[in-house]
């Protein structure tokens, strides 16, 4: 195994030392423009870019995080003309937005070797061409805190709507706030909404398709009326102001005591780990009907990133992504900082409990893929506001639903 993964590293070294280096030859310092999407892990991302420049002295990185609001300020710079020269955007029609800026890799046979088959395809456009290159599989759903599961005597996890609403009842009565959904961010909202859409006899795909063909309405699809029923739950055993719960705080009050259950995926691991190193977490597949089996965890290459095909340094661009993606230090930072596991091929195991639990369940087989990165694209800004109006009684799930059909449009 030691030899196999030696022999992958060498790899990815002479791959970065063969892309054309006359960037570095120049006494000229560059400077790449980099946007990223991501919360978590970003003072180890901040040594990797001063890792990466201190090997190449020629090349300044300056990178701009943005995990909230972040297509929104993405969209900005490109609308005013300033494409960064590498960007990260979700995978699916968000993606397929930004192929026309992008390089493509389709003929990099030996890059495109250091990565999973599967993992490649995300990232091809309608005409199988290679246009961006993934970076982690994610994994989302329910997150419970087990010690306070343990405190309130549940001893199974609940499989239905009916078994999740016993157990808020027996962590109340516990003197535990059961939920703290982040229902401030509509994009939690959104993520949520999707595992009451989806059909496990069509997952994501088909799901998203007998949408399109008009088989089913939102009205109509078999579990999606229990997601209302699911944000009243929420409301009810959990803040009394919900709106005011972000990403940052639901994570805190997760595993600081404060809450038994939260949404999210095992990208949160790193932060959780930094709230509270000690605590039990794990993840709860989420009951979505009066059905055990339709209990669902879901599981997708979430982001890919992206080299725009038009910058000034198009090989040093090159060089900055496969060092993130592919390097020691790129996929240590996935699997070890992040807790989730690499597209990349590694032999590393994956630091964090979450992407460990997942990886149970995606050898059993009890995953689906994500649907929403599958949805029109401004989907999330125009539903979660819904979902949050929904939760502060100014609107009711017949209009939320009617609204949602109109807005399904690609």
């Amino acid at each position: 195994m030691k030899k196999r993964f030696l022999a992958l590293a060498m790899t990815i070294a002479l791959l970065l030392t063969l892309i054309p280096a006359a960037f570095a030859e120049s006494t000229d310092t560059i400077t790449l423009s980099v946007f990223d999407a991501h919360a978590y892990g970003l003072d180890e991302y901040a040594q990797m870019v001063a890792n990466f420049e201190a090997a190449n002295p020629g090349i300044k990185i300056e990178v701009q995080h943005a995990a909230n609001d972040s297509t929104t300020l993405l969209n900005a710079r490109i609308n005013s003309g300033d494409v960064p020269d590498v960007f990260d955007v979700q995978v699916g029609s968000m993606a397929q937005n930004y192929y026309e800026y992008a390089y493509d890799w389709s003929n990099d046979a030996d890059v495109l070797s250091l990565f999973h088959d599967d993992a490649i395809k995300t990232g091809m456009n309608a005409d199988g061409k290679v246009m961006s290159l993934p970076w982690t599989y994610e994994n989302m759903t329910l997150i419970y805190n087990k010690d306070l599961f343990a405190k309130a005597g549940i001893t199974e996890l609940p499989k239905t709507m009916t078994e999740l609403e016993a157990a808020c009842e027996k962590l109340k009565a516990a003197g535990i706030t059961p939920f703290a959904i982040a229902a401030k961010e509509s994009w939690v909202l959104n993520h949520v909404s999707t595992h009451f859409m989806m059909m496990k006899d069509q997952n994501a795909a088909g799901t998203v398709q007998a949408l399109k063909d008009g088989t089913y309405t939102f009205k109509t699809l078999p579990n999606f009326q229990n997601f209302f029923k699911f944000l009243d739950l929420a409301v009810k055993y959990g803040p009394s102001k919900p709106m005011e719960i972000d990403w940052e705080t639901c994570e805190n009050m997760l595993v600081n005591g404060e809450a038994a259950m939260i949404h999210m995926g095992d990208w949160c691991q790193a932060t959780l780990d930094k709230f509270n190193p000690d605590a039990k977490v794990g993840f709860l597949p989420f009951p979505v009907s009066e059905n055990a089996a339709d209990v669902n965890l879901l599981s997708n290459i979430s982001w890919t990133y992206i080299v725009n095909k038009d910058s000034k340094n198009l090989d040093a661009a090159k060089k900055y992504l496969l060092y993130i993606l592919t390097s020691e230090d790129g996929i240590k930072w996935a699997t070890q900082t992040v807790g989730a596991a690499s597209a990349a091929k590694n032999e590393l195991t994956v630091k964090g409990a979450l992407a460990n639990e997942a990886a149970g369940y995606i050898a059993k087989g009890e995953t689906n893929a994500w649907i929403h990165t599958l949805m029109p694209t401004g989907w999330g800004d125009n539903v979660g506001p819904l979902y949050q109006a929904y939760m502060l009684g100014q609107m009711t799930a017949d209009d939320v639903m009617s609204q949602m059909q109109d807005f399904f449009v690609y």
